[in-house]
């Protein structure tokens, strides 16, 4: 993921978008493998679109910086380093009058500002916004399939759940997630460690993540999250079950005890 917005660096806005889409691939059994966030300026957009997709990853989702303000530069700066025309797209253009008739707003005047968002780096496909007025934009870049979308929450949202999400399921396929947390008390996270570091080596697919929660009356407490994904449900389930196991059995020797597992999926 691609993040832009001086916002986002000086404290401003929090990044949300990224917890989201984050948040979102993960329970399609996807993962976010890096989030990169840069200034609007065109420089910046371009050198990290350009890192990014020297790797090859499947997909890069690019958010924010689509409007029609000065400051808002990223198709401008994805074009630029891909050595792309920026130009007008009819398909742009008619998504953005289709957005104002829907709204009883058919004769708004098509100012420049307001046109600007219908310009596309050439190649591109413009992706439907139904909260707001910047299409997103789908392209292809190498090996990788960048989507560009809106910073504002709700527009990023509708586009990723309309034009992203089916694409990417689409290549992931059906994935069956599994997510267990485990609660330990009484043995300290530096003690559970070696146990821990044993079973990220045996089931090298799983995340599994201990979260210290401090003492209490000498008591230290743990929260261990275990996901594991995969194509079949019985197998993901069986082997959450067996990482829990050997996680509760290394804390029951260390002399903690365990507590009640809560599951979702």
């Amino acid at each position: 993921m691609l993040a832009v917005g001086k916002e986002l660096l000086i404290g401003k806005t929090m990044n949300s978008n990224a917890f989201w889409i984050g948040r979102r691939l993960a329970r399609m059994g996807s993962m976010v493998k890096e989030i990169t966030t840069v200034d609007d300026e065109l420089d910046e957009i371009g050198a990290a679109l350009m890192a990014i997709v020297r790797r090859s990853p499947d997909f890069l989702v690019v958010v924010g910086g689509l409007g029609p303000t000065p400051d808002d530069m990223t198709l401008k700066g994805i074009a630029r380093a891909l050595r792309l025309r920026l130009a007008r797209d009819g398909e742009a253009l008619r998504l953005i009058r289709a957005h104002y008739a829907d709204r009883g707003m058919a004769g708004m005047a098509l100012t420049p500002p307001r046109m600007k968002v219908a310009a596309v780096p050439a190649g591109s496909t413009p992706l439907e916004n139904s909260v707001g007025t910047a299409p997103g934009v789908r392209l292809v870049a190498g090996r990788t399939v960048v989507f560009c979308l809106p910073g504002v929450p709700a527009e990023m949202r509708g586009i990723f759940r309309r034009s992203v999400e089916p694409e990417i399921r689409a290549k992931v396929g059906e994935i069956f997630r599994r997510n267990v947390t485990m609660r330990l008390e009484g043995v300290p996270e530096s003690a559970l460690a070696p146990a821990l570091a044993r079973a990220m080596k045996r089931h090298p697919g799983a995340y599994i993540k201990s979260h210290p929660r401090g003492t209490s009356e000498g008591v230290s407490r743990i929260l261990i999250d275990v996901v594991v994904a995969g194509p079949d449900r019985g197998r993901a389930d069986e082997e959450a079950e067996a990482i829990l196991r050997e996680l509760g059995g290394a804390a029951e020797a260390l002399g903690g005890t365990v507590g009640a597992a809560g599951s979702s999926d």
